[in-house]
């Protein structure tokens, strides 16, 4: 369960500092896995998702990251179901709209979940 843990913790601060270095390139490689179909990556998110609550126990705050997994699980819903196209839009404004500002400070706050996340690992 800590491996888990950890290799969320590791992709999440290296892609939080992609998002924080690199936009531009980290914008691109975004628009590629949206590319790839909604079907998929909702189900990448269920798996991540269902990893989270299963590693979950293996954390000081096992509630915190229970609610970050179902968070996810609903974001897999939402990307499988895609009601009125809403995640379009959402990823649309994310990666075309959005200033630079806004992907680095959402780089920042991913940075420091994967650096709380380690610190939280029993």
């Amino acid at each position: 369960m800590k491996m888990i843990l950890y290799a969320f913790s590791f992709i999440f601060i290296v892609s939080g500092v992609c998002m924080i270095l690199y936009t531009n390139e980290t914008r691109n490689v975004f628009r590629q896995l949206i590319q790839v179909g909604f079907k998929a990556l909702a189900v990448m998110a269920g798996v991540v998702g269902l990893l989270l609550l299963v590693a979950s126990s293996a954390s000081h705050y096992p509630g915190f990251l229970r609610v970050v997994g179902i968070l996810s699980i609903v974001e897999a819903v939402l990307l499988f179901i895609n009601p009125r196209d809403i995640m379009d839009k959402i990823y649309g404004w994310f990666l075309e709209q959005a200033s630079d500002q806004t992907f680095r400070a959402s780089g920042i706050i991913t940075v420091i979940f994967g650096t709380a996340l380690i610190s939280w690992i029993v």
